[in-house]
C-alpha cells in the first residue's frame, strides 16, 4: 500500500522550469508547509539570538528536507543552475536555496523588473489561446518583480496587442466599460468573446497576411524604367544587371534582358536593318509593313 501511494508522489512531482516559476512556487510551498519549515525557509521567520537550542537543531534538521525535497522538484537546466552557482558550503540548506531560485525568476531589482516588463510587451499575438497563455505568464512576472502593478494600465497594453480587424469592438467595449476590472477577469472575457464570435486562428492569420499584402502593394514604387512594380530605376535589374541579387528570379531576369538584347543583335548583324521587333515580341520585315487606310499593289 505505501509503494503505491510512494509511486503517486513520484509521477505528480511538479518540476520547476525556465518558465512557470509562478506556478511552482505554490505548491513548493504547500509542501514545505507540510513539513513545516515553510516560514523559515521563505525567510518570514527570523531566528533571535535567544532560539532554544533545540529548536534550532529541529529548524535545521527540517531545512535540510526542505532542499532535498526542491532539488527533488527541479528540471535538468535549473539543478545546472543550482549546481554552477550555489557555493558548496551552502548545500542541504533549503533557505539559501529557496532565496536562489526567488532571485533568479522573481527578483525586484533593476534587470528583474526590466526583463518582466520586457516579456509583457514584446508578446506577439498569434491566435486567442498561446496569446492569453503568453500574457498570463507575463503577467505573473510583472507581479513576482513588483513592477507596474496598475491593472488598468495593463489591460490597455494588452488590448493594444490584439489585431483591430478582429478585437475592435473588445477593445471599445473594455476600453468604455471594464478598464476597472482585474486583469484576469479580462483575459476571460477577451477569451469568451473569442468563442462567443467564432474568430479562430486561421481566420486571423489570412487577414494578416491580406492586410499586409494590401500595405504592401499600396506603398512600393514602380520602376519608370521596366514599370515592374517593387524598385526603383536606379536599382532596376534590366538596367543594371550588376546590382540584382545572386537569385533563381533575379537570374532569370536578367537572362531574358540579355536574350533579347542578343536577338536584337542578331537581327541587324552585317548592317542589315530590314527585321525589327514589336512590343509583343514578334519579328517583322519591313517589306511586310502595312498601313490602315492605304492601298498598296504587287
Amino acid at each position: 500500500m505505501s509503494t503505491g501511494s510512494e509511486t503517486v508522489v513520484q509521477v505528480t512531482r511538479f518540476l520547476l522550469t525556465t518558465s512557470n516559476y509562478a506556478i511552482w512556487k505554490l505548491p513548493t510551498a504547500a509542501k514545505l508547509e507540510d513539513l513545516g519549515i515553510r516560514l523559515f525557509v521563505t525567510g518570514i521567520l527570523k531566528l533571535e539570538k535567544d532560539t532554544p537550542a533545540e529548536e534550532l537543531a529541529r529548524l535545521s534538521q527540517l531545512n535540510v528536507k526542505a532542499y532535498s525535497m526542491i532539488i527533488q522538484n527541479l528540471d535538468p537546466d535549473n539543478l545546472a543552475l543550482v549546481t554552477t552557482t550555489m557555493p558548496e558550503i551552502d548545500q542541504f540548506d533549503g533557505h539559501k536555496l529557496w532565496n536562489l531560485l526567488k532571485n533568479k525568476y522573481a527578483g525586484n531589482d533593476r534587470v528583474s523588473r526590466s526583463t518582466a516588463l520586457d516579456t509583457f510587451l514584446d508578446i506577439e499575438f498569434k491566435d486567442v489561446q498561446s496569446f492569453c497563455s503568453a500574457i498570463r505568464l507575463a503577467n505573473q512576472k510583472m507581479v513576482l518583480a513588483n513592477v507596474l502593478n496598475d491593472d488598468e494600465v495593463k489591460i490597455m497594453l494588452m488590448l493594444r496587442h490584439l489585431p483591430r480587424t478582429q478585437f475592435q469592438s473588445f477593445r471599445d467595449i473594455v476600453s468604455m466599460g471594464f478598464a476597472s476590472e482585474p486583469f484576469e477577469s479580462i483575459v476571460k472575457r477577451l477569451e469568451s468573446y473569442s468563442i462567443s464570435n467564432n474568430i479562430k486562428s486561421d481566420r486571423l492569420a489570412q487577414t494578416s497576411l491580406h492586410t499586409r499584402s494590401d500595405q504592401g502593394t499600396s506603398t512600393r514604387p514602380v520602376c519608370d524604367h521596366c514599370k515592374t512594380p517593387g524598385h526603383g530605376i536606379n536599382n532596376c535589374w534590366k538596367k543594371y544587371p550588376e546590382k540584382a541579387p545572386k537569385t533563381h528570379q533575379a537570374h532569370m531576369t536578367i537572362t531574358d534582358n540579355a536574350n533579347q538584347l542578343n536577338s536584337n543583335q542578331n537581327d541587324n548583324e552585317g548592317g542589315d536593318f530590314s527585321y525589327f521587333r514589336t512590343a509583343d515580341g514578334v519579328r517583322h520585315h519591313i517589306d511586310k509593313m502595312r498601313f490602315e487606310g492605304v492601298k498598296y499593289f504587287k
